[in-house]
């Protein structure tokens, strides 16, 4: 089977992405991710620390390129708090910064 279309690649990334982190599909392009005794909701658009109690939840907002297929979006954050599930607390921390994967941040303008 031949995939072309970025959209089938990045869906197909994502599949091996979820496996790998042990990530649930809730609904739609929502998933539940268990990592370092954190749970997360992630979907194209944010990520969200749930507490265990009920009580404080916070959420986090991922920026984006339109050109990026969402599944792409959702796979990278997974990848990364799945690797360092403490990233969330820096991220809160540095709101309208971006975070790369080699661990450096910019300013988003």
């Amino acid at each position: 089977m031949r995939i072309g279309c970025p959209e089938q690649r990045a869906s197909l990334y994502l599949e091996r992405i979820v496996g790998l982190t042990g990530a649930k599909r809730v609904c739609g392009h929502t998933y539940f991710l268990k990592a370092g005794g954190k749970r997360f909701l992630l979907d194209d658009s944010a990520v969200r620390l749930i507490s265990p109690s009920g009580g404080k939840s916070t959420c986090f907002s991922i920026p984006t390129n339109p050109f990026l297929p969402r599944q792409e979006v959702i796979a990278s954050a997974l990848l990364q708090l799945k690797s360092n599930p403490k990233l969330f607390k820096k991220w809160r921390k540095r709101p309208g910064y971006v975070f790369r994967a080699n661990g450096k941040i910019f300013r988003k303008d």
